[in-house]
């Protein structure tokens, strides 16, 4: 199977999953003085655990490119890092359907990490797909030998 691009998501990414009163809270509330964006900081811890789960089944790959993301997680990556930023603002609210949509995210992390659902594979793989496996050694018992004048040729 032919690999994909994979993606990194952008602040922009998320405005597909926010109400218009929550993405104006985001990017006001949630900064305070000498705060910065949390889209910046949450963003890679949720792009890295998803590469963690899906490297949690043997036969997958990861990109590459730093938080780079396969694209048909993108709403699931999206619901988790809108997730992690509104905890900056407790009377910011998800609905009941992003509720449900950040758990069914966490849920598909799981069976990704079990192997239950594939993923896309990378056009720049992080692994070599061709790391030749480590060859099986057998072990071989010597027999024990006896040194007598018989075996030594009379020495």
């Amino acid at each position: 199977m032919a690999g994909v691009a994979w993606i990194v998501l952008t602040t922009d990414d998320l405005r597909e999953y926010l109400l218009a009163p929550q993405l104006t809270a985001l990017q006001t509330a949630a900064k305070g003085i000498g705060q910065g964006n949390p889209f910046d900081a949450i963003m890679p811890a949720v792009a890295g655990r998803i590469r963690i789960e899906i490297q949690g089944c043997k036969s997958n790959r990861v990109s590459l490119t730093a938080n780079a993301i396969p694209p048909s997680l993108k709403s699931e990556a999206a619901y988790l890092i809108l997730e992690q930023m509104a905890l900056r603002i407790p009377s910011l609210k998800f609905t009941d359907g992003q509720q449900k949509a950040a758990d069914n995210a966490r849920d598909l992390l799981r069976r990704l990490a079990s192997c239950d659902v594939p993923i896309e594979k990378p056009l720049d793989p992080l692994d070599p797909p061709n790391v030749q496996a480590a060859s099986a050694v057998e072990l071989v018992r010597s027999t024990a030998r006896i040194i007598t004048a018989k075996t030594m040729s009379g020495i």
